[in-house]
């Protein structure tokens, strides 16, 4: 988990088979809806074949567990390891409703790079669809709370569906997350006891676009953690150590296209480049077996 995912180039999986199972009995045993079904196949098929909707596919629940359920019929059927998982805020207007603050979507090993010295990272987006870049602390679990390991990184959010965003919340939930990518940089040692104020900021095409200074660094990423892992225990999801939390957008959601160039600095603890690409098909990526 802690290299980026290489391999030769195959054929597109038969998702039916070892990398999953018939999208018609995940759906029985699950209680998903015919709704959540067929809102679960249109999203994979779009990010399997790297291709934009027009919207979203049909009318997002109005309820988390119901998102929830659709992302387990997604999960289930995708042909990769999940490494990790991104936390969001739901906006405050939505939380009462909702009853909750955040939400989470998982993040693939193949879409786990680590920055390299004086070099721009390669991040997949899909073209036509939504696609932001989003600056963040990235824990990576130990085997007890004492052992976790933090990490300057960035989220990629992005989504076969234009402006995702606008659906709700409900609809990210369905769509992964609406993650596709997570850049890790330099470890922040002795990060729970770290003083003095980090300072963030993001450029994209050189152009300063957001600055924020963050204090204590546990006390900022602490509730997105736990909410993680209080998540993961209420649905019986165990997340081995070596599983990375990305804990919330430091300094927003930056809309960006293919082809733009980013720069993010965490002062003192380094900084990151990336710049985005068009996805690739399913077909077209290296395979990565699910474990069991």
């Amino acid at each position: 988990m802690d290299k980026v995912i290489k391999g030769a180039h195959a054929n597109a999986p038969d998702l039916n088979s070892e990398y999953g199972t018939p999208a018609q009995e995940i759906a029985e045993s699950s209680g998903a809806t015919p709704s959540a079904l067929r809102i679960s196949e249109q999203l994979l098929a779009a990010r399997e074949s790297a291709t934009a909707l027009k919207g979203f596919p049909g009318t997002p629940p109005d309820n988390l567990d119901e998102a929830y359920r659709v992302q387990q019929l997604s999960l289930a059927r995708w042909a990769d390891r999940v490494a990790g998982w991104k936390v969001g805020g739901i906006p405050e207007s939505l939380r009462s409703k909702l009853g909750a603050d955040w939400l989470v979507g998982p993040i693939f090993d193949r879409s786990v790079k680590h920055a390299q010295a004086n070099t721009s990272v390669a991040m997949p987006v899909f073209g036509g669809g939504f696609a932001a870049i989003e600056p963040e602390l990235v824990v990576q679990l130990g085997a007890s709370r004492d052992e976790d390991r933090m990490f300057i990184g960035a989220e990629i959010a992005s989504s076969p569906v234009p402006a995702i965003n606008d659906y709700g919340p409900t609809a990210v939930v369905c769509d992964f997350g609406n993650n596709n990518g997570l850049l890790i940089g330099a470890e922040i040692s002795d990060w729970r006891h770290a003083k003095g104020q980090l300072e963030v900021s993001i450029w994209i095409d050189e152009e300063l676009v957001a600055t924020r200074s963050l204090g204590e660094l546990a006390a900022y990423a602490s509730p997105a953690l736990r909410f993680c892992l209080d998540h993961a225990a209420q649905r019986g999801r165990e997340l081995a150590p070596g599983t990375f939390i990305s804990t919330g957008a430091i300094t927003g959601i930056h809309e960006a296209s293919i082809g733009a160039q980013s720069r993010i600095s965490f002062g003192a603890w380094g900084e990151l480049n990336l710049h985005l690409t068009q996805s690739e098909r399913l077909e077209d990526l290296p395979r990565t077996p699910k474990r069991d």
